[in-house]
């Protein structure tokens, strides 16, 4: 990872296109800059006036004194890449390009220009924000090198008067929404540290800063908006650090698209629509994903002031009982619980309220105790309760005077509670309202909905940090099956039978059931003879990939008889519906006893490499969908922990007299086909086991079908 140190914190900088008038992007920048106090050295350059806001200019960077550390480049696109060489030469180091006209202009001379930038940046060993950015701002410096709006006003500080919130950095490929954010925190007293437009992301990306400021310090929460991944392996190594740094990520990912993704061989590559594989690599490194602007600053203000709750129960203390009432529906809505407190803590918090009052939870202090008493009495017992998690404050915060006392009084307790306070406010909220809870430490929401979307990522966020701490790191597989598995891999035409699919698999542990594959008639005979019990023949083509569509497969065959028949008639079967299909045999199979229908398989995700799929079979995946997706490869809990995001996973543990399923049996299986895949994925796109039947607990599981189809 290149220095960004002249980037966001430099000693010198260039401003080439400057100007000093209020209307222009490169004046209102200028401005900016010099109105909010950069303290170091500035050269603005400019043919077109001697000085800018009283600063001697320069014609060219050729003219400048020194080699500034950073260049602020403001000229028309087709200027940009002899602007950078010339710093290049010059001995700059780090530029932001304002300018627009390269990547996102679907033009062959935008394209043309750049690919002309990227040869400038690499010749001289740049780092580069941008092109099309709208700047960066680091007030810690204090540097403010962007025309945004939200900067208009100097004399408006950057930072908030207290320390009680935690630093957040901002990386955003949107322009316009990168100090968006700082705009909307700015009443919570939220401290926007780093904040970078990183505009097309031709040299650097958004994870790219944030892997600097991990490093740099700064930051212990991170915002950004991401429009594509160029570089999906880095994104997941910088992700990896944040989370072991108990740093959250809160991203908002848009724009996906479908272009460029091949037609789906399997059921599994059917059923990875866009966003579910996002959703799944979100998920493995606690990435909270951002739905909107609001709901990315409500999530940020609980990180920024909270501490991790030790799970999902909550409790409400109000003086308002509609208020309680409805923020109990909306809470139990998330996910949120809401237990009744300890018999002795009820009958402590009733011995301060009136009779008519409920100490229950929520607990409905009545306005008339909240006037006399305030919330701080009652929250003092609350947090002793060994049954709550978060304490949720609701109040009103229309009256300025009056919520500065009420902060005043939590200002002893807040910080040495060992749960997380929230305070709602169900009337409209002053700044100053705010911000006294804010110095105290207690976040306040002017939403019950946002209140609650909060609390739940932070729940969600303990919850991955407990999983990071158990997770184990995956076996690697031995390098002669690894070896073995890949020659026979390169060997293979574009799609393995069941049978060879079996074969190969089988070497990473996988159990194949009773099975041979027979090429005669009386072969078929014979293997079911020694198979016992009744059977199922299936055709093997490479060229038949779906063999029940095709007719190709007969079910609960026994004796000699309905063998032999059955034999002709997958054939003849498989022979109409492709007659010119290669066919290496029919499979004869043992019938698998009776389980839970599971489907389990890969897809070569074109960003993130294998994704692991798993699903109830049957009408959950036909009709509803029931599926969950990681990263490949998986470890035993995280295995397990995929088959508890199922919508449908209470029936794997035995429903309507039904026993319970042998789900170690289903992640030890997991762990094996997502190590299968992880080893080979350059050869394999897609693997496919459907169905796989699930016997009950200790009785392991079934492998009925295989296919595994080979990248293109």
């Amino acid at each position: 990872m290149p220095d960004l140190r002249p980037l966001f914190s430099p000693d010198s900088l260039a401003i080439i296109g400057a100007a000093g008038d209020e209307h222009s992007l490169r004046g209102r920048l200028t401005r900016q800059l010099i109105g909010h106090g950069y303290d170091g050295r500035v050269y603005p350059v400019t043919r077109s006036q001697p000085e800018v806001l009283g600063i001697k200019t320069y014609a060219s960077v050729a003219d400048l004194p020194e080699a500034p550390e950073l260049a602020v480049i403001l000229v028309p696109a087709a200027h940009v890449v002899a602007t950078l060489d010339q710093c290049g030469a010059r001995g700059i180091r780090a530029a932001v390009v304002i300018s627009s006209g390269f990547g996102e202009e679907k033009t062959a001379a935008a394209a043309s220009r750049d690919g002309e930038l990227q040869e400038v940046v690499a010749r001289w060993g740049m780092v580069v924000t941008g092109p099309n950015s709208e700047g960066l701002v680091n007030p810690l410096r204090p540097l403010v090198a962007t025309f945004s709006p939200v900067f208009h006003d100097p004399a408006r500080p950057l930072l908030p008067a207290g320390d009680a919130a935690k630093p957040i950095a901002v990386s955003c490929q949107s322009g316009a929404l990168t100090f968006s954010f700082l705009s909307r925190g700015r009443d919570r007293g939220l401290k926007f540290t780093y904040q970078v437009s990183s505009g097309n992301q031709t040299v650097l990306e958004a994870h790219d800063y944030i892997d600097w400021v991990l490093d740099a310090g700064g930051a212990d929460i991170f915002l950004a908006y991401l429009e594509g991944i160029r570089r999906p392996a880095r994104f997941r190594a910088v992700a990896e650090r944040a989370a072991r740094a108990g740093k959250p990520l809160i991203v908002a990912k848009v724009g996906r698209s479908d272009a460029g993704r091949r037609a789906a061989s399997s059921h599994t590559g059917a059923l990875a629509h866009v966003g579910a594989v996002d959703d799944a690599i979100f998920r493995h490194y606690g990435i909270v994903r951002g739905e909107d602007l609001d709901h990315m600053v409500d999530v940020a203000t609980a990180f920024a002031y909270c501490k991790l709750p030790r799970g999902n129960r909550v409790a409400i203390i109000t003086g308002s009982g509609g208020s309680a009432v409805w923020m109990a529906d909306i809470l139990s809505a998330h996910g949120l619980e809401l237990p009744v407190l300890e018999d002795e803590l009820q009958a402590r918090i009733m011995a301060m309220l009136p009779s008519y009052a409920s100490a229950l939870n929520p607990i409905d202090a009545t306005a008339q105790a909240i006037g006399e008493v305030g919330y701080a009495p009652i929250v003092e017992l609350v947090r002793q309760s060994q049954r709550i998690d978060t304490i949720v404050l609701i109040a009103s915060l229309a009256n300025e005077g009056t919520a500065k006392k009420r902060a005043d009084e939590l200002a002893g307790i807040a910080t040495t509670t060992p749960q997380p306070i929230i305070l709602s406010t169900y009337t409209t909220a002053t700044p100053g309202a705010m911000a006294a809870f804010a110095a105290v430490g207690i976040p306040c929401y002017t939403a019950m909905p946002s209140c609650a979307r909060a609390i739940r990522a932070l729940v969600d966020y303990g919850r991955f940090q407990a999983r990071l701490q158990r997770r184990e790191a995956v076996t690697e597989t031995d390098a002669a099956v690894r070896d073995g598995v890949a020659a026979a891999l390169a060997a293979s035409g574009p799609a393995l039978t069941e049978h060879a699919a079996k074969a190969l698999l089988a070497r990473y542990g996988v159990k194949r059931p009773p099975e041979e594959l027979a090429a005669s008639e009386d072969a078929a005979v014979a293997a079911a003879g020694r198979i016992g019990g009744a059977v199922a023949l299936k055709v093997q083509s490479p060229d038949i990939l779906h063999k029940t569509e095709a007719g190709a497969v007969m079910l609960n065959l026994s004796g000699e008889a309905a063998v032999r028949e059955g034999y002709r008639r997958v054939l003849a079967n498989a022979r109409q519906a492709r007659p010119d299909a290669r066919i290496e045999g029919v499979l004869v199979q043992a019938m698998a006893r009776r389980g839970q229908e599971i489907i389990l398989g890969i897809t070569g995700d074109p960003d993130f490499g294998p994704m692991v799929m798993v699903g109830l079979g049957g009408i959950h995946v036909e009709v509803l969908r029931d599926v969950a997706f990681a990263p490949a490869p998986l470890g035993p809990d995280e295995a397990l922990d995929l088959i508890g995001e199922l919508k449908g996973a209470a029936v794997l543990d035995g429903v309507r007299g039904a026993p319970p399923c042998d789900k170690q049996a289903l992640a030890d299986l997991m762990v094996a086909v997502s190590r299968f895949a992880a080893d080979h994925r350059d050869r394999v796109a897609e693997i496919d086991l459907n169905p796989v039947i699930v016997h009950e607990a200790g009785a392991g599981l079934t492998v009925v079908d295989a296919l595994i189809v080979k990248r293109n």
